[in-house]
């Protein structure tokens, strides 16, 4: 996190700055602008979506992803493992509004203009540690079941 004492100075906006979820202007006037930060560079960038969709992303996106793991076993392992393959997500990614540069790895911390405030990157209900490894390998089980009766039933 940031020290306390500093001030973040907002990047220049870039010129016609639309959310590319609601296409809504996106402005410090409005309060809907907010930045990332990326790591290990520690560079910040526009975000390209507003700071309400941003918020809900972090919020939902844990249990979207969870969501969606789940339908996956109901259809076949190609969804799955596409799903599985990085594991459960720690962090908000979105390859299209919030790109991070080569060379970086994540989004570690967010600054929205409208509170003028920082916060964590961590996607709400999102597991560290031993617990998401512990989800993960149950995920890859469920994977390799699949697979295993997928070529079973190719015979």
């Amino acid at each position: 996190m940031m020290d306390s004492g500093e001030t973040h100075v907002p990047l220049p906006l870039p010129e016609g700055l639309e959310c590319l979820a609601t296409w809504e202007d996106i402005t410090i006037e409005d309060g809907n602008y907010c930045e990332y930060r990326t790591q290990p560079s520690g560079s910040w960038h526009a975000s390209k979506y507003s700071s309400s969709v941003v918020k809900k992303l972090l919020k939902e996106n844990f249990e979207t992803y969870l969501n969606n793991v789940e339908k996956a076993t109901q259809d076949c392992a190609a969804a799955v493992r596409r799903l599985v393959s990085k594991g459960p997500p720690i962090y908000l990614e979105d390859k299209t509004a919030l790109p991070v540069p080569e060379g970086d790895t994540h989004i570690d911390l967010l600054w929205f203009c409208d509170k003028t405030e920082y916060q964590s990157s961590v996607l709400e209900g999102a597991l560290q540690g031993q617990e998401r490894e512990k989800l993960w390998r149950t995920q890859q089980d469920v994977l390799k079941s699949m697979e295993a009766a997928e070529a079973e039933n190719n015979k």
